[in-house]
């Protein structure tokens, strides 16, 4: 599953490997993956374009090109990005392929075809994708028990809901967010606005410990070169409806929030406030 570790080492790797590399020609396999311009524009608008820098907003990977152009992709659930050496022919998973001047090939798959792009002025993207609209970076140097509680203030709905969207806290998912209540000891259920403030410092510790371990382990999925990640894809919480929970041994619950799957310990992680239980990242 493409969530933040798994983007994050993808734009890492991107960085290592394009910057300054031009794109010949551009592919496109499946026309509806492309969400603006038109596939045929989109294939000349990126021609001959050089990488610059590429950088991660929320799970969308921002490649800023020559001439002010922004390249767009966003991996969906199962998406990913294969950089070849040489050319390789398409497989029934390839989106889009980028050849680039070098005789090398970026590959942009995903087995779902759920995964999208998009390309024009930097200024334009922006605006079309209301990048401007998402909510601070649970991976920012600023991000902090104080700002996370700020953003959950006075809101109603239920917590788990509230931080999966990204217009309120960017850069958390559902397998991610599942694992980082459990290490709280907080139930995803909760009202938004009901943490207290021991809670919040609990909470974003948790966060940044969940999406840290996933990067140091460079996630559950392949990179750039096609290795896979060492992180679990099934972990404490996650995938793990009706196993022994790791800590306490009462059954998970599996649940569903809305439309997502949802997974927690109804022992460790109670629907009442956590003022003082210890914290542990196990």
């Amino acid at each position: 599953m493409a969530e933040v570790p798994e983007v994050e080492i993808l734009v890492r790797d991107m960085n290592e490997q394009l910057p300054g590399r031009a794109i010949k020609e551009v592919r496109v396999t499946l026309p509806e993956v492309v969400r603006f311009p038109e596939p045929a524009q989109f294939t000349t608008l990126l021609a001959g374009q050089r990488f610059t820098h590429i950088v991660r907003r929320a799970k969308h990977m921002l490649c800023t090109l020559e001439n002010n152009l922004l390249l767009e992709m966003h991996c969906m659930l199962h998406g990913t990005l294969r950089l070849y050496p040489t050319h390789v022919a398409p497989t029934v998973e390839t989106l889009i392929s980028y050849q680039l001047e070098d005789g090398a090939e970026l590959h942009f798959l995903d087995r779902l075809g759920y995964a999208r792009a998009s390309a024009g002025p930097m200024l334009e993207v922006q605006q079309k994708l209301r990048l401007n609209d998402l909510g601070p970076e649970a991976l920012d140097p600023h991000f902090s028990p104080e700002l996370l509680l700020k953003v959950l203030h006075g809101r109603r709905g239920k917590l788990k809901s509230t931080l999966l969207n990204q217009r309120i806290l960017a850069g958390l998912g559902n397998r991610d967010a599942d694992e980082s209540f459990w290490h709280a000891r907080i139930n995803p259920l909760r009202i938004a606005g009901s943490l207290s403030s021991y809670e919040g410092e609990q909470l974003c510790a948790a966060i940044l410990y969940v999406l840290r371990e996933g990067i140091n382990l460079r996630g559950t999925m392949t990179d750039l070169s096609g290795k896979r990640g060492a992180a679990r894809q099934r972990r404490c919480v996650y995938g793990q409806g009706g196993q022994p929970c790791p800590r306490c041994k009462t059954p998970i619950i599996r649940t569903m929030l809305g439309q997502q799957i949802t997974f927690f310990c109804p022992s460790c992680q109670p629907e009442t406030i956590n003022k003082n239980a210890a914290h542990e990242m196990s």
